[in-house]
C-alpha cells in the first residue's frame, strides 16, 4: 500500500478523491485547506435537518430540554468547531458550522463525505 501525503497549507493541491473534498478557510491572512466539519454522527454526510441529522446528537448531549447548556472538558465528536466545548446556541456554537457547510440558505442540503 502506498501512502499519499496531502499538504493542506496550500490551496493549489488537488484532492485525491471526489470533486469537493476540501474547504478553503483563512487562518490569519493565509488561505489554507481543511476538511469539512460537522459529521457528528459519523454516517458519512453532513445533514442539518431531517432524520439522522448532525445537530441532534449535540442537543442530546447537553440535555435536550436545555439548549442553552454548555458541556466543557470533553473530547467528543459533538464539538464540531473543536473549541473544547459543546454548545448548541449562542456565539461560537457547534450547530452553525454544519449549517454553513451544507449551505446556509439551503438547510435541507446534505454534503456527502469524500476523502481528501
Amino acid at each position: 500500500m502506498t501512502t499519499a501525503t496531502v499538504d493542506f497549507s496550500t490551496t493549489s493541491n488537488a484532492t485525491l478523491y471526489g470533486s469537493d473534498a476540501q474547504k478553503t478557510i483563512t487562518i490569519g491572512i493565509n488561505p489554507v485547506q481543511a476538511m469539512w466539519a460537522g459529521d457528528a454522527n459519523f454516517n458519512g454526510s453532513l445533514q442539518y435537518t431531517g432524520a439522522n441529522n448532525d445537530r441532534d446528537p449535540m442537543l442530546v448531549s447537553i440535555g435536550s430540554t436545555t439548549p442553552n447548556n454548555t458541556l466543557t472538558g470533553l473530547y467528543t465528536t459533538n464539538d464540531v468547531n473543536m473549541d473544547g466545548q459543546v454548545q448548541y446556541t449562542g456565539n461560537g456554537n457547534d450547530r452553525d458550522p454544519i449549517l454553513v457547510n451544507v449551505g446556509a440558505t439551503t438547510p435541507n442540503n446534505t454534503r456527502v463525505a469524500q476523502l481528501p
